[in-house]
C-alpha cells in the first residue's frame, strides 16, 4: 500500500487482495479496496468471512473464488452469499460484498461491460469437463454432496 501511494495511486482504484482478519482494518483505513479469496483447507474460509462482513460491513470489501494452484472451490461466491444471508446478513450488503463492489471497482478500468456477466443458466456439473479441462485442482474429486455451504 504505501508503493502504491509512494508511486501517486489513488487507493480507490487499487485491490488489495488475499485478506484476513488482521490485514482488513489497515487496508480499509487506508482507502484500498479489501478482497478475499475463499479457499477451502487454507486462507480463507466463508465463516471467518461472514464474521468479517459483520465487523466491518460491506464499503470496500469484495469475495472472490479460485481455481487454481491448489484445491478450490469456484462456487465460494454463492457458497459465502448463502451464508451470509443464513448468518443475517442483508440481501443489499451481500450483493456488494459478492458482486456490485467488483463491479464498481474493475469498472473504473474502462473494459467492463456488467452485460459480460448476465446469468446464462443451465445446472453446474464440477465432473463436467470443457476440452479435456476441469475446474477440479490438486487431485480433488467432484462435489458429492452439492448441498453443503461451508468452506473451511
Amino acid at each position: 500500500m504505501d508503493i502504491a501511494i509512494e508511486h501517486g495511486l489513488d487507493p480507490y482504484k487499487v485491490i488489495v487482495d488475499h485478506n484476513n482478519e488482521e490485514t482488513v482494518k489497515d487496508v480499509l483505513d487506508r482507502g484500498f479496496w479489501a478482497a478475499f479469496t475463499i479457499y477451502p483447507f487454507t486462507k480463507m474460509g466463508n465463516e471467518r468471512m461472514v464474521e468479517i462482513a459483520k465487523q466491518y460491513g460491506p464499503e470496500r470489501i469484495m469475495v472472490n473464488s479460485a481455481a487454481d494452484w491448489g484445491i478450490s472451490d469456484p462456487l465460494a461466491v454463492p457458497k459465502t452469499a448463502a451464508l451470509m444471508k443464513i448468518r443475517g446478513i442483508s440481501d443489499a450488503d451481500i450483493e456488494l460484498i459478492t458482486y456490485r463492489n467488483a463491479i464498481t471497482a474493475f469498472a473504473q478500468s474502462g473494459q467492463i461491460d456488467e452485460a459480460d456477466f448476465a446469468a446464462i443458466g443451465g445446472a453446474i456439473d464440477q465432473s463436467q469437463k470443457f476440452e479435456g479441462n476441469t475446474i477440479l485442482r490438486g487431485g480433488q474429486q467432484p462435489r458429492i454432496d452439492k448441498s453443503s455451504i461451508i468452506i473451511s
